[in-house]
Order: C-alpha cells, then structure tokens, then sequence
C-alpha cells in the first residue's frame, strides 16, 4: 500500500499490476491458456477438419481464451481510493475495464477490517482424515477469497474492497478517513 499526498486530498494505491508473486503466477497461467487456446484454433483453421474435431477445438479455445483473459485480468487489476474532503472515490481497475465509483464522505459509517473468516468444516470431510480432499479446498477458497479486505457501510449497504490489507495499513487509512470526516 502506498499513500501519496495531493492539493486537496490523498491517493491510497492499494495494489497495482505485478505487484506480488501471485498476480506473476496468474500471468504465467493466462500465458498457458492463451497458448493452449491458441493451437486449437489453429486446429480449426488448418487442413484436418471434419465436424467432431471442430466442435471439440472450438469448445476447448472458447474456454481456454476465457481462462487466459480471466487470469491476464487477475494479473492487472489495480485498486486506488483517492479520499478529501468532499469524497470517497474507489478505482477498479482490470484488463479491459476500469469500475470508479464515488462515495460521499460523510455518509461513510463503520471503517473497518474484515479478517479472515473462521474455517468451518467442509459438510463432505471425513471424520479422522480427509480422504477426498474436500477439506483442504475448503481452507485453499477461505484463504484466496476471505483474507483481510476492507468494508464500510454506505447507505444500508456494506461496501467491501480491497485484498490483503494488513492491520496496520488499515490503521493508516483509518486515520486519513478520520481526518477528511472531521474537517
């Protein structure tokens, strides 16, 4: 997390394309899939066609294309909030896309961090020992998707961002909010 100070308020960049070792991983995944989809197109186009083949490369390239695009996104998304006195400005942004949505500041109750959730157990784990594996994909989901991210409550509605934000980058936030909220 990176907090820039501008002329009339402040810029929190909370993460940027490439920034850790997975969104590199997600590269190198979007790579393969792209690749992959990519010679079953080739497939199609080239001289060994009859109506089996092509149903099934056109299939697989369709769905390879859209692994590829949903990890290259994965690998550039970025999140930036640029808070002053007037508002809250939240920026997704992605490969194709870039979502902004504004928020009024003083209509933003309960900051706050959401930890990660507790781990319940999976309903198909066994008793003593985790034949299928059910367990352990339970606990690989809770920690991709339920790990330290950030909400507050706007209009009746819990407003949730971010990924990965440690305790003490959430302090530091808390208090730049603060400070725009009192003014």
């Amino acid at each position: 997390m990176k907090i820039k100070d501008y002329q009339d308020g402040k810029l929190i960049i909370l993460s940027e394309a490439f920034d850790d070792r997975s969104k590199i991983l997600y590269f190198s995944y979007s790579l393969s899939f792209i690749f992959s989809a990519t010679i079953f197109a080739w497939i199609i186009f080239s001289g060994f066609v009859n109506i089996t083949s092509t149903i099934f490369s056109l299939s697989f390239a369709s769905a390879f294309y859209v692994a590829g695009y949903r990890f290259l996104n994965k690998t550039l998304m970025g999140e930036k909030i640029f808070i002053n006195a007037n508002k809250f400005l939240l920026t997704k942004s992605g490969f194709l896309h870039t979502q902004k949505k504004t928020y009024e500041i003083s209509k933003i109750t309960n900051f706050r961090n959401l930890d990660k959730p507790e781990i319940s157990k999976h309903p198909l784990a066994g008793e003593t020992y985790d034949y299928l594996g059910f367990q352990t994909e339970q606990q690989v989901i809770n920690e991709m998707h339920g790990d330290n991210r950030l909400a507050f409550d706007y209009e009746n509605k819990t407003i949730s961002f971010g990924q990965n934000v440690y305790s003490w980058e959430f302090e530091e936030m808390q208090a730049v909010l603060e400070k725009f909220q009192n003014k």
